[in-house]
C-alpha cells in the first residue's frame, strides 16, 4: 500500500476514536490550515473525513443534540465540499474524474434530490458513453431543479440548457442503439421504414452533438467572451499569443501559462486569478469581503485582513514562478486593503462552459 494511503486509513481510524467536540476542534485545524494556503495536498480528504464523521455521530443522535451541534449545517457543508472539491479529494492540483464521481454519489446519500450532484453525474456517464445512466441522471437533474430550495445547487441556465441537450441526445443515443438491434429481425422491419427512422436520428444527433462540441469551453478575454471547442483551447495552450497570460480550467488541472512557462493552480487560487482578471480594474478593486467565498469559515472568526494578504501574496508568488509580470495592484478602497488587474499584460480565461465558479456571479 502507498505511504499516503496507508496515512489515510490512520487518520481515518484516528477520527473514529475522536469524541465529537474532538471532531468539531479536528474541523476548525483544518479550515485554518486551508486558510493559510499551505495545506496537504490531500486536505481535501481529511476535511470531508472529518465532517463524514461528524454527521455520522450525529445521525445517531436525538433530535435535540442534532440541533445543539447543528446537524443539518454540518450535513451541508460536507455536500458543499463534496460538490466543490470532489475532483480535488486526491490532490489539489489535479482532477479526478473517478474520485469525483464517487464525490457525486456520496452527496446523494446526504441529499438524493441534490440537481448539480446529478447534473455531474449524468455528465460523467455521458463522457464514457453510457448512454441510459447518462438519460436518467439529467432527467432527474430537471426534475428536482423544479421543486429545490437551495439556490447553492440548483442548476443556472446554461446548466439548465445544456442538461436538455445532453438529455436528448443520451436518449437518440439510446435509440438509436435500440433501432439497430431491430435489424437482427428483418422479417418485421420495412425496408423503407428503417433507413428513414435511422437517418433522422443521425441528423439530430450530429446537430446536438455539434453544438455541445463547439460551445463546450467559453473563452473571455478583455474583449469580452465567446464560446469555442476543447480542441480549440488545447491550440491556444499549444501556440499562446505573446505576453498574455492565459488560465485554463482544462479536465485535468488549472494551469497559468505565460510565454512557454506553466504553472498548475488549486481550484481556490485558479478561481481567485479568474476573479481578478475578469472582474475587477483600478475603478473597481476586490476586498476581503468581495472575494469571502475562498475563505474558509471559522468558528467566532470573520475574514482576516492579512489572511486575505498573504492569499494574494502567495498568489503573486506563483505568477512570478512563471515570469508573468506584475498584474495584481493594491489599493485602499472604502478602508479596506484592496486589488485589482492593472491590464499590464492581456489575458486569456477558458474554462467548460458548464463549469459553477465559487463565485456566485455567472462569467
Amino acid at each position: 500500500m502507498p505511504a499516503t494511503n496507508r496515512w489515510r486509513g490512520i487518520f481515518m481510524r484516528r477520527l473514529s476514536q475522536m469524541t465529537i467536540d474532538e471532531l468539531y476542534d479536528r474541523k476548525e485545524q483544518l479550515l485554518e490550515e486551508l486558510n493559510s494556503d499551505e495545506a496537504k495536498d490531500w486536505i481535501y480528504h481529511e476535511i470531508v473525513g472529518v465532517y463524514e464523521e461528524i454527521c455520522r455521530r450525529l445521525s445517531r443522535c436525538s433530535i435535540e443534540e442534532r440541533k445543539e451541534h447543528g446537524f443539518e449545517q454540518m450535513k451541508k457543508k460536507l455536500v458543499q465540499y463534496l460538490i466543490h472539491y470532489g475532483t480535488y479529494l486526491k490532490t489539489q492540483l489535479k482532477k479526478d474524474e473517478r474520485i469525483a464521481e464517487e464525490a457525486f454519489k456520496k452527496v446523494l446519500k446526504y441529499d438524493h434530490g441534490n440537481p448539480i450532484a446529478h447534473y455531474r453525474l449524468g455528465f460523467l456517464a455521458y463522457k464514457k458513453e453510457e448512454y441510459a445512466a447518462a438519460q436518467c441522471y439529467f432527467e432527474k437533474a430537471l426534475e428536482y431543479q423544479k421543486g429545490y430550495s437551495d439556490s447553492e445547487f440548483c442548476l443556472n441556465e446554461r446548466q439548465l440548457y445544456y442538461a436538455h441537450l445532453y438529455l436528448a441526445n443520451s436518449a437518440l443515443f439510446v435509440a438509436e442503439k435500440t433501432y439497430r438491434s431491430l435489424e437482427k429481425f428483418p422479417d418485421y422491419i420495412s425496408d423503407q421504414e428503417k433507413p428513414a427512422e435511422l437517418s433522422f436520428l443521425h441528423e439530430w444527433l450530429q446537430r446536438n452533438e455539434a453544438i455541445l462540441t463547439m460551445q463546450a469551453f467559453t473563452k473571455w478575454t478583455s474583449s469580452g467572451k465567446e464560446y469555442c471547442s476543447k480542441e480549440q483551447c488545447e491550440q491556444v495552450m499549444m501556440d499562446p499569443p505573446k505576453n498574455t497570460v492565459v488560465l485554463y480550467f482544462s479536465d485535468h488541472e488549472n494551469v497559468v501559462s505565460y510565454d512557454g512557462r506553466e504553472v498548475c493552480l488549486p481550484r481556490d487560487p485558479a478561481e481567485m486569478l479568474c476573479y481578478f482578471l475578469v472582474k475587477t480594474n483600478e475603478a473597481r478593486p476586490a476586498t476581503k469581503y468581495d472575494m469571502e467565498v475562498f475563505f474558509q469559515p471559522r468558528q467566532n472568526a470573520g475574514i482576516l485582513t492579512n489572511t486575505f494578504v498573504q492569499k494574494v501574496r502567495r498568489l503573486r508568488e506563483k505568477l512570478r514562478c512563471v515570469q508573468v509580470p506584475a498584474l495584481i495592484d493594491s489599493c485602499q478602497f472604502r478602508g479596506e486593503t484592496a486589488y485589482y488587474y492593472n491590464g499590464s499584460v492581456d489575458y486569456i480565461v477558458m474554462y467548460r462552459s458548464d463549469y459553477t465558479f465559487l463565485f456566485c456571479d455567472e462569467l
